[in-house]
């Protein structure tokens, strides 16, 4: 049983060396998906963007069983999946039922806070996910809008170039997942960005004419 932190380029790497798995990018849409998979699935229909590439695809239907066998792949890849399901325990099983092993890439917190975009009705984002890296597990809350919101998913792209780990989870699990539900976050009231940049330019110029005045004197 193992679940731990990891980097996209090594597991990327490692499968390009094992390519003679069955891998399957569930999730996978019909742009960002990882070419180093074999098999690929999702709820929206790409049959025939795949099928144009002599790729396998399989249309999932959303809360229910995925139709695949018991350990039907050796590893599966959920890049930025689990945040989405209404139930995530019992998703969660379902994947640890098809395969022995895989990759999750997952939002933090604040990459979520800040990010326009993942609120979609239906499809939006449901849950907050952490991992515990003292008990190796990952934790799971619903999901909570402290932030207004103000980032594209464009721009929240090109700052992982600089802040990779505040932004992103990536993560290896064997045999379980080991997923386990948090306290419920209190809150509030949101934070406004737009009042906060006020504030700050306020104290600044406030600070700016104090100083004007000491020199003055």
């Amino acid at each position: 049983m193992t679940i731990k932190r990891t980097h996209k380029s090594h597991q990327k790497k490692w499968l390009k060396e094992n390519s003679h798995l069955k891998i399957l990018d569930l999730g996978c849409t019909h742009v960002n998906y990882w070419k180093e998979a074999n098999h690929f699935a999702d709820i929206v229909d790409y049959s025939n963007e795949f099928k144009e590439k002599n790729l396998k695809f399989t249309l999932l239907s959303p809360n229910k069983k995925l139709p695949f066998k018991d350990k039907e792949f050796d590893y599966v890849i959920l890049s930025h999946v689990l945040e989405h399901v209404d139930d995530i325990q019992e998703f969660s099983k379902e994947i640890e039922r098809i395969s022995n092993a895989g990759y999750i890439e997952l939002p933090t917190k604040l990459a979520d806070n800040l990010t326009i975009g993942c609120d979609e009705e239906d499809i939006g984002h449901k849950w907050w996910l952490r991992f515990d890296d003292v008990d190796k597990k990952l934790e799971f809350v619903k999901k909570v809008d402290v932030l207004q919101k103000f980032i594209s998913v464009g721009t929240l792209n090109k700052f992982q170039e600089y802040f990779e780990d505040s932004l992103i989870i990536q993560l290896y699990w064997e045999n379980s997942i080991d997923l386990i539900k948090g306290k419920p976050i209190a809150f509030d009231k949101k934070i406004n960005f737009s009042s906060l940049i006020r504030k700050y330019i306020g104290k600044k110029i406030r600070d700016n004419f104090a100083r004007l005045r000491n020199f003055i004197k």
